[in-house]
């Protein structure tokens, strides 16, 4: 019901900050087990030289590019990972979230399905939008209009990747 009251107010229907809070930390502590694991899932060694990934970034980008990319890609790794932590445990979350969301965009780079990134990027794109992210693993309630507008996005994009999933579903069937 608060979704369609902050519609109607123009997002002035005031919320409780808890919900993003507790989003942030969720969202981040998946981010934070995802890039971790991808660590022992061939991501430290992906872009090494010779490599298939290397060779495919190369003729995608070119060389030069295509050196930049693997000189700061280890470091971007353990960057990324980093910053996934500190959003979780709500240590200068708006700068970590913009880490992560930067070592996320990274993937769109050498990945060839990147649905999963791209619904990252846009989550935590709404986020950035939220005037207030917490601190630390607290979680404040109370009503406040400082994420009204952050969490409708948030309803939005998750309504819409479920609908277009089951839209996919049903006509492939």
């Amino acid at each position: 019901m608060w979704f369609f009251d902050a519609l109607a107010s123009g997002f002035q229907h005031p919320t409780d900050p808890a919900r993003l809070q507790a989003f942030r930390i969720v969202f981040g502590t998946v981010l934070a087990a995802r890039f971790a694991l991808s660590f022992g899932q061939g991501g430290w060694d992906r872009l090494t030289p010779g490599s298939l990934s290397a060779h495919v970034v190369e003729q995608r980008f070119g060389p030069a590019r295509a050196g930049l990319l693997f000189a700061v890609y280890r470091p971007a790794l353990i960057v990324r990972t980093a910053a996934a932590v500190a959003l979780a445990v709500g240590v200068a979350p708006r700068l970590a979230l913009l880490l992560v969301l930067a070592g996320a965009a990274m993937e769109l780079l050498y990945l060839k399905s990147p649905n999963a990134i791209r619904y990252s990027l846009l989550t935590g794109a709404c986020l950035l939008l939220a005037g207030n992210l917490g601190a630390g693993l607290h979680i404040a309630h109370g009503s406040s209009t400082a994420n009204t507008w952050a969490q409708v996005l948030l309803v939005l994009v998750t309504t819409d990747i479920y609908w277009n999933s089951a839209w996919q579903k049903l006509g492939s069937e």
